[in-house]
């Protein structure tokens, strides 16, 4: 098979015992029926048709890895890991469909559920995995990219550049996205247009250079117009000293700081709205140190622990 489906790995790391009851890390929370959860998509195949750096399928392994030592905040709360979709050659369009279905009732179980990607054509299983599970909601997008991701499938089909133009196409009538942290120079007229002409809100990195807070105001807006909120970050939106180990390292990038107050902004103002969120782009072959690794960690803690 092209698509399978693998159970979720052992979660080790270091104990303190001698510490007390509160030395506790992440790897010590991963427990069955949890109410927060994650769930690796293991895929190369949109990266590749999007002529990007792959390497993207070892992306949730080595997040697992980077999660699994964190210190758990005094609020910790417990998660399930449950396993991982992984596409083998060029079967992507299958591989979304078993993950949007596996989301879908993964969100019948757990309040909050994290995606480890994976290219950015994650965020096509993402979304309909999320739809399929509340047909009637309104769904706000908010992407955190270094990229609009607004291509058009070409011959070969979706891509790792095309997750949002396909989103619109299943119901132009509620499409609601927001990309924060786009870099001008990493994205074509055409997109730019299409993003005009397709009514997506947008701050660039200069802004959120310039003011921290620039987006919070159109993040605050989103949320309010919509009943759930889908909330997809690509590490490539942050600059290539952070986060070296992406398909598309950024020349300028967003501070960490800076994602880090978003998605907190974005956690506290959604609350429970906010069910669904993925982390995408990771290539851990491309990947000094770990750096990248450590750096997607932190923020997937954040949207595990709320904090």
């Amino acid at each position: 098979m092209n698509v399978t489906r693998t159970q979720a790995p052992e979660w080790t790391g270091r104990v303190d015992p001698e510490d007390g009851p509160d030395a506790i890390r992440l790897h010590q929370l991963v427990k069955p029926d949890a109410k927060r959860a994650v769930i690796g998509f293991a895929c190369d195949a949109g990266v590749k048709r999007n002529k990007g750096r792959v390497g993207a399928k070892d992306g949730p392994a080595a997040l697992r890895q980077a999660l699994a030592n964190l210190a758990a905040p005094q609020n910790a709360v417990a998660f399930s890991d449950l396993g991982d979709v992984t596409v083998t050659g060029d079967a992507l369009e299958a591989g979304q469909e078993v993950l949007a279905i596996t989301i879908a009732d993964a969100l019948s179980q757990h309040d909050r559920l994290v995606v480890l990607g994976g290219g950015h054509e994650t965020a096509f299983a993402s979304f309909q995995g999320l739809r399929k599970r509340y047909p009637d909601a309104r769904i706000g997008i908010l992407n955190l990219d270094a990229h609009l991701d607004l291509r058009l499938p070409g011959e070969a089909g979706g891509s790792s550049g095309t997750p949002f133009a396909q989103i619109r196409a299943l119901d132009p009538d509620r499409f609601d996205y927001l990309c924060i942290g786009y870099a001008e120079e990493a994205n074509t007229g055409a997109l730019l247009k299409r993003a005009q002409d397709w009514g997506v809100g947008r701050v660039c990195d200069h802004d959120l250079i310039a003011d921290p807070l620039a987006a919070n105001r159109a993040i605050s807006d989103l949320i309010a117009r919509n009943d759930l909120i889908y909330l997809t970050i690509d590490i490539d939106v942050l600059s290539h000293f952070q986060a070296p180990g992406v398909s598309a390292p950024a020349a300028r990038g967003v501070p960490l700081s800076t994602i880090e107050q978003i998605v907190g902004f974005a956690l506290t103002t959604a609350g429970a709205r906010l069910a669904l969120a993925d982390l995408v782009e990771l290539c851990p072959a491309h990947d000094q140190d770990g750096v990248t690794a450590k750096t997607a960690a932190l923020l997937a803690r954040r949207l595990l622990m709320n904090v």
